[in-house]
């Protein structure tokens, strides 16, 4: 069995709701020559909307590449951080109603985790706690960072409160790296700036100490991680002799271990083998991107093809993501 827990659909009322209000704040949804409609967001156009909110798209695009089951989440853009609190507030319960109604129509073959309006974060709890116990989702989904303010902020402390509480994980994906302007050329923007964005964010969740205060705090990161697994060892060297890195119990590498889940996004079968060493396979799941241009569409031969154990294998490729999501 193969599930998928990085993908993306947008449910369609969510899209409504958006193109509806979302003019006054430079987001705008159109239809093209072609007949397909796209969002812009800033003067950013992204790409067509219909594989991000046709479901029979993307049964057909899962069977083409066996998978046989979505974790569904948001993306960074257009996300619901360009609004103000009250309408971010609504376009998640919208985004999360959707996400419901697709799940119960077609329980084995989705699942989901919520959108949250984490730029204010008593609505954020609100709406997770719903989410989960109302509406049947997995966990809660933030950007790296929400217009600015990163993951250490304790301005997001309720938030993780309330994830631990609920024993819900908290999926994460980049957004808005730093030098962005300086990384557009070649689409660097996305190779170089989201996996550093990635890292970022998750040594400042280690240094910070939140996880000595929420022990029981669960996050996981997509695009393998980003680079922060391939600069563990400069974390570790920078704990033992930096002062404002001291104020942790432990070493950084067990936080990474303990608290944190990668996908295999990584596109070349050596780098999961090095992600499950570094690890454990019970840390890694599999993850794709669909349906951007960056999706792995090859990410069962990806793993086949990275020295897996059977138990490995199995680990990633479902297990994980049962036994954490309870599914």
């Amino acid at each position: 069995m193969h599930i998928d827990v990085h993908c993306h659909i947008f449910p369609d009322d969510y899209v409504d709701l958006m193109e509806k209000e979302g003019p006054k704040y430079g987001v705008t949804v159109h239809t093209d020559d072609e007949g397909e409609k796209h969002c812009t967001l800033k003067g950013v156009r992204q790409p067509p909307l219909t594989p991000f909110t046709n479901t029979d798209v993307r049964l057909g695009t899962m069977k083409e590449m066996g998978l046989d089951m979505n974790i569904l989440s948001f993306s960074s853009r257009p996300g619901v951080y360009w609004a103000d609190p009250q309408l971010a507030e609504e376009l998640s319960q919208t985004a999360n109603d959707g996400y419901a109604q697709i799940i119960k129509a077609m329980p084995e073959k989705f699942s989901g985790m919520a959108t949250l309006p984490a730029q204010d974060a008593e609505r954020s709890v609100k709406e997770l706690e719903r989410a989960v116990t109302k509406l049947g989702l997995k966990g809660g989904f933030m950007g790296t960072n929400v217009n600015g303010r990163y993951m250490d902020d304790e301005s997001f402390y309720p938030i993780y409160e309330a994830a631990a509480a609920l024993k819900v994980p908290i999926i994460v994906h980049p957004a808005n790296p730093a030098a962005m302007n300086e990384m557009r050329d070649y689409h660097l923007f996305n190779f170089i700036g989201f996996t550093t964005e990635s890292a970022n964010s998750i040594a400042r969740l280690i240094f910070s100490g939140v996880f000595d205060r929420f022990p029981d705090l669960e996050f996981i990161f997509l695009h393998g991680g980003g680079t922060a697994p391939y600069l563990i060892g400069r974390f570790m060297h920078g704990w033992e002799v930096r002062p404002e890195c001291q104020d942790i119990k432990r070493s950084p590498i067990e936080y990474m271990r303990e608290h944190f889940y990668f996908d295999s996004l990584v596109f070349h079968p050596p780098i999961v083998r090095f992600l499950v060493d570094l690890m454990g396979s019970e840390r890694i799941m599999l993850g794709t991107d669909l349906p951007y241009d960056m999706t792995d569409t090859q990410i069962v031969q990806t793993l086949e093809s990275a020295g897996l154990s059977e138990e490995e294998y199995a680990n990633i490729t479902h297990l994980n993501a049962q036994k954490l999501f309870k599914l």
